[in-house]
């Protein structure tokens, strides 16, 4: 969509505001009947002026011409003249001061081509079309009725040229002449327009510069984008890394001091033997002090070097 709009503002800003393309004289909006004090634009080619017969200020001056305020003095034929003397073909153009015009094409329609003609009225200066009953009539005769204000030719003839105008409400517009040229399969195709080739002439390195914008831009932007996810891969990597590493080493430590407390209980406690009874020390034949005397000498040893 940013590409289909850039194309149009270039070729918007090498056109200008202007309809002028081709040789034939160009009228905006596209009919050859106005109402008083309506605005319309008339141009040739760039290397070409308006010429007309009537008292237009627009004849002799440039390749385009702005009537912001028609009038009667307006209507006459308008045609295009190149330096090189050739000449364009003529148009006829009407300002009326009634309420009813006929829009009709500008120039000479080919045989087989769809036309329709339009009746238009004028209030508070807006005009629209009628959207109501309206009779046509060609060469000062009915051909008929158009119940919503138009009247349609699927495929035009040479029968279908002369002079057309409609009615409504009992006001007849001013007449335009529709012609009809002849085509055949032997007919040399028309000479190329160079004018039309402009806009791409001028249009063409802006648009190839921007392209080569985009594809550089989007393969940085891809490059950059890969650089960060693989920076997010690597560091999710080593987050695993470390975290595997804290719980092995808290596991070991945990096994540790399980084995450390489970060693301790089991370290060897010496062994206290308790000292026999006293009546273990008694026999059937031994005396009470010779049981006392063993006691004593169980705890108090006798000296050796001790004499009696």
């Amino acid at each position: 969509m940013f590409w289909l709009t850039s194309i149009l503002v270039l070729l918007h800003l090498t056109r200008g505001n202007s309809p002028c393309f081709g040789r034939s004289l160009q009228i905006s909006p596209s009919r050859t009947q106005f109402f008083k004090r309506e605005s319309l634009t008339l141009c040739c080619g760039a290397d070409e002026r308006i010429m007309t017969n009537s008292k237009s200020a627009c004849s002799h001056k440039s390749h385009e011409c702005n009537i912001t305020l028609a009038g009667v003095h307006h209507s006459g034929s308008y045609w295009c003249d190149s330096n090189s003397g050739e000449l364009g073909e003529a148009v006829n153009i009407t300002v009326t001061g009634g309420s009813v015009i006929l829009k009709s094409p500008v120039h000479p329609v080919p045989e087989g081509t769809s036309v329709t003609l339009h009746c238009l009225s004028q209030k508070l200066d807006v005009v629209k079309p009628i959207n109501e009953s309206c009779t046509f009539s060609r060469n000062g005769l009915l051909i008929g009725v158009g119940l919503t204000g138009e009247m349609s030719f699927a495929a035009v003839n040479r029968s279908h040229k002369g002079l057309y105008t409609c009615t409504f409400s009992g006001v007849e517009s001013p007449g335009s002449w529709l012609a009809v040229r002849a085509t055949s399969s032997t007919e040399s195709p028309p000479p190329t327009n160079h004018h039309l080739l402009l806009p791409l002439v001028y249009a063409g390195p802006p648009l190839l510069l921007m392209v080569l914008l985009g594809i550089v831009g989007g393969c940085c932007w891809r490059k950059s984008r890969k650089e960060a996810e693989e920076a997010a891969s690597e560091d999710e990597v080593h987050a695993d890394v470390v975290q595997n590493k804290t719980k092995k080493k808290e596991r070991d430590r945990s096994d540790c001091e399980s084995t450390c407390s489970y060693g301790e209980s089991l370290q060897p406690q010496p062994i206290r033997i308790p000292d026999p009874p006293l009546y273990s020390l008694l026999g059937s034949n031994r005396s009470l002090q010779s049981v006392a005397d063993t006691k004593c000498e169980q705890l108090w040893p006798p000296d050796k070097n001790f004499k009696r």
